[in-house]
C-alpha cells in the first residue's frame, strides 16, 4: 500500500471514529430533548417559580406550572439531533468499516454519502448568506400565527403561553421580532380596567417582573423598563450563527476537510484495486494452470 493510501486509511479510521462519538452525543442530546423532561427541568425549575411568584403577587392568584413540558418546546430541536445523530452514525461506520477492513462497497457507499452532504452544505450555507430569509421566514411565520391564536398572557397555562413567557425571562426578549407580534393576539388579556391599565406588551417582556399590581412596564413601555424591540428569534439566531465570520471559516473547514475524506477515501479504493491487479498471476502461469486442468 502507498504511503499516502495508508496516510488516508489511518486518517479515515481515526476522524470516523470521533465523529461517530459525535453522532452518538448528538442522539443522546436530541432523545434528551424528546423525552428528558424530568433530568431538565433541574435547569428551568428556577424560571417558573419567578413566574409563579410574579403571578402571586401580581394578583393572579396561584397559577399552576406543573404542568409545563419544556421536550413540547424543544421537541423538534430533539428530533432534529436525532436525525442528524442517526444520519452521522451511519455515515461514519461507512467510513470506519470501509476504511479498516477496506470493504469496497461501504467505501464508495461512505464517499458518496460524504459527497451528498457536502452538496447540502454549500446548497444551505448558500441560502443562509445569500438570503437568509427563505430560511428565516419559514421558521419565524408559524411562530408568529401561533402567538396570535394561542397566546394568554402571564398567567396563560396552555404551552404556547408558557413557552414565549419563558422564553421572555431567560433570553430577555420580547416576541419573534418585536412586541407588535402580540398585537391582536385573541386570546390575551390586555384591558385590566379596575387597574387602569391596557397592556402593549405581554408583562413577561418587563425587565423586571411584577411584583405588585403595577403593570406600567407593560402598559407604557420603554427601552429602560422593557424589552419591547429587541427579538427573540435574532437574539436565539445571533448566538448560534450570529458571527458570520466565523461560520463561513468553520463551514469552509469543514468542507475542504469533507473534501480530503472523498479523496482519501478514492485513493483506498483505487489502492485496492491496483493490489488486485498486482496479485493476479501471469497470464503465462494461469495458461499452464488451465491446461493442466484440462490434461
Amino acid at each position: 500500500m502507498g504511503c499516502f493510501a495508508t496516510c488516508g486509511k489511518i486518517l479515515l479510521v481515526v476522524v470516523n471514529l470521533f465523529f461517530l462519538v459525535i453522532g452518538l452525543v448528538f442522539f443522546v442530546a436530541g432523545f434528551f430533548c424528546k423525552f428528558g423532561n424530568d433530568t431538565l427541568k433541574t435547569y428551568y425549575q428556577g424560571a417558573l417559580d419567578s413566574l409563579s411568584s410574579s403571578l402571586s403577587s401580581s394578583g393572579f392568584g396561584s397559577v399552576d406550572l406543573s404542568s409545563f413540558d419544556i421536550t413540547e418546546v424543544i421537541g423538534t430541536l430533539g428530533v432534529a439531533l436525532i436525525v442528524t445523530g442517526s444520519i452521522l452514525m451511519v455515515i461514519t461506520i461507512f467510513g470506519f468499516i470501509g476504511a479498516c477492513c477496506k470493504v469496497k462497497c461501504m467505501l464508495i457507499g461512505y464517499c458518496i454519502l460524504v459527497s451528498l452532504v457536502l452538496i447540502g452544505q454549500i446548497i444551505f450555507i448558500g441560502i443562509l448568506f445569500g438570503n437568509k430569509t427563505l430560511i428565516t421566514d419559514e421558521i419565524k411565520n408559524p411562530l408568529k400565527s401561533s402567538i396570535q391564536s394561542d397566546y394568554q398572557g402571564l398567567n396563560g397555562t396552555n404551552i404556547v403561553s408558557l413557552a414565549w413567557n419563558f422564553v421572555h425571562i431567560q433570553v430577555k426578549c420580547c416576541g419573534v421580532d418585536n412586541y407588535q407580534d402580540f398585537t391582536g393576539a385573541t386570546q390575551w388579556i390586555t384591558h385590566y380596567a379596575s387597574l387602569g391599565y391596557t397592556l402593549i406588551t405581554p408583562l413577561s417582556c418587563c425587565k423586571e417582573l411584577p411584583s405588585s399590581t403595577d403593570f406600567s412596564c407593560a402598559a407604557s413601555p420603554t427601552t429602560s423598563n422593557n424589552y419591547k424591540d429587541t427579538s427573540c428569534f435574532d437574539s436565539i439566531w445571533d448566538l448560534a450563527l450570529g458571527n458570520v465570520g466565523l461560520m463561513a471559516g468553520i463551514f469552509a473547514g469543514l468542507g475542504l476537510f469533507q473534501l480530503l475524506l472523498i479523496v482519501f477515501g478514492i485513493c483506498l479504493l483505487l489502492d485496492g484495486r491496483k493490489n488486485r491487479v498486482g496479485s493476479s498471476p501471469p497470464q503465462s502461469q494461469r495458461d499452464r494452470r488451465r491446461k493442466r486442468w484440462d490434461d
